[in-house]
């Protein structure tokens, strides 16, 4: 099967990615949803037992601590992030516990993550899951109809085999990277870090609920979003043979942003890359010095 295949399945049929080694925190006790939920972006308290939400995690100047989705079972809540943040989330929120009864807890090492995407695919997930004691949950994060499956490493591996008997294509860690640039979604540790406001990094719409109570960062949010605007952001691009990460963007002699993701896409060579808002032109043309690079879609999406 082509990665063009792959893709479609991907969007409008079934497709698995791989087994893969996760970011996971266990937050347990009575007060561990409402803690999460004053800790981050988004609406948490209501959240139901088998429900998931996407959330990000600021410090006090507004930039991304870390984000992943929020997934809520019957006793306790689990977050998924990138592995590399584990690191700064378990100590940034057991900072803010204090004397609730809350847990944190890194179970990165007993639970695997697995993609499954398209809309037959996820009906797929939801009735293999039920047998093998995995826990799936929605995510907005795909760009495409997508659940995560979260479990041990036997359970999960039991699971893809059944979806590609059933049909699901196998995508590769790579077809899944190469869909995410296509899609535009920010990654953090590529694309977002301790320096990206969430806005810049295009993810307004999953990770920041406006009619929350308070939470950490949310002054600057609203500076930067309602009262004001944001001055760089994430932009879709067509590069050039030879363009990767770091590579900077140009208009005339002026440095004007940088790539933050590449792939090779099935149409060629694509990216990611913050651009300053001057330039948040579809078709803007800009340079590199491996060439030409041009704008496809700009992410950045702001209220109003």
């Amino acid at each position: 099967m082509t990665l063009l295949q792959k893709l479609a399945a991907a969007r409008t049929d079934a497709a698995v990615g791989p087994v893969e080694s996760r970011g996971v925190l266990r937050l347990s006790g009575k007060g561990a949803r409402d803690f999460l939920h004053r800790m981050s972006t988004q609406h948490l308290s209501g959240l139901p037992p088998g429900g998931s939400a996407y959330a990000a995690f600021l410090d006090g100047r507004g930039h991304v601590v870390g984000e992943g989705l929020v997934v809520a079972r019957p006793d306790d809540l689990l977050l998924v992030t990138e592995a590399i943040e584990v690191a700064i989330l378990v100590p940034h929120l057991r900072k803010y516990v204090l004397a609730a009864p809350v847990k944190v807890d890194d179970v990165s090492d007993s639970l695997g993550v697995m993609t499954v995407l398209g809309p037959r695919g996820v009906g797929l997930a939801g009735s293999a899951a039920a047998g093998a004691g995995v826990t799936v949950a929605g995510t907005p994060r795909r760009g495409v109809p997508a659940v995560e499956g979260i479990g041990a490493g036997p359970e999960l591996a039991g699971m893809r085999a059944g979806l590609l008997a059933a049909g699901a294509a196998d995508l590769s860690a790579g077809d899944l990277e190469v869909l995410r640039v296509e899609e535009g979604m920010a990654r953090f540790g590529a694309d977002v870090d301790g320096e990206r406001l969430p806005m810049e990094a295009a993810l307004t719409r999953d990770a920041i609920h406006f009619q929350k109570g308070c939470y950490l960062g949310q002054e600057v949010v609203l500076r930067a979003t309602v009262r004001g605007h944001i001055q760089r952001g994430l932009v879709q691009l067509d590069l050039p043979a030879g363009a990767g990460a770091g590579t900077t963007l140009t208009a005339g002699d002026k440095e004007v942003g940088r790539v933050t993701s590449a792939v090779d896409a099935p149409g060629g060579r694509i990216g990611l890359g913050y651009l300053r808002r001057a330039h948040w032109r579809v078709g803007e043309r800009l340079g590199t010095p491996a060439g030409e690079a041009v704008v496809r879609r700009v992410m950045v999406q702001e209220p109003g």
